[in-house]
């Protein structure tokens, strides 16, 4: 096992040594994503191996860990836990990528070595959210609106008049 994870790979030689790898990796390593993130000095847990599975030559792995962004309601920092698992498999072209079972996403082998870290970020990318939120109403007025939006949806109740009529009697 290595400290740090190298930044490109000859994938298909990592088959072949059955290559695995759980660390760190730095967020500040991963530039589209640090586009995104309000910091990026944290990091994320990686556990990647390389092997054969039914035949097919690929990667397994897991991304796990929390990622600083910016409430899109609010505006305020937020921390957005990521746990994220993979599993390509690698294919010379389009026609082996046909032949893959479901549980495999295809990975297009292009040339010798192939951008590890490319993969990753594009994992970390693909698991963030459309609009990065919290999770309760994050400010006053959100609460706010909830709160009468609620009061409006039980004022809207069919049986609502029959309720105040009972409470009448």
């Amino acid at each position: 096992m290595q400290t740090q994870l190298p930044e490109t790979m000859n994938f298909m030689r990592q088959v072949e040594r059955n290559y695995r790898y759980q660390g760190a990796l730095l967020l500040s390593r991963l530039d589209r994503l640090s586009e995104v993130l309000l910091d990026n000095s944290g990091e994320i847990q990686v556990l990647i191996e390389f092997g054969t599975s039914v035949g097919f030559a690929g990667l397994k792995g897991s991304l796990s860990g929390s990622l600083p962004l910016e409430c899109q309601r609010c505006l305020q920092p937020m921390v957005l836990a990521v746990n994220s698992s993979f599993r390509f498999a690698f294919v010379q072209d389009e026609d082996d990528a046909e032949l893959l079972p479901e549980t495999f996403e295809p990975y297009l082998i292009e040339g010798e070595e192939q951008s590890l870290l490319s993969l990753l970020e594009d994992e970390l990318l693909l698991s963030l959210p459309m609009v990065a939120m919290h999770e309760t109403d994050c400010s006053g007025f959100m609460t706010r609106q909830a709160a009468q939006v609620k009061k409006e949806k039980e004022a809207s109740h069919p049986f609502a008049a029959l309720k105040a009529l009972k409470k009448d009697v």
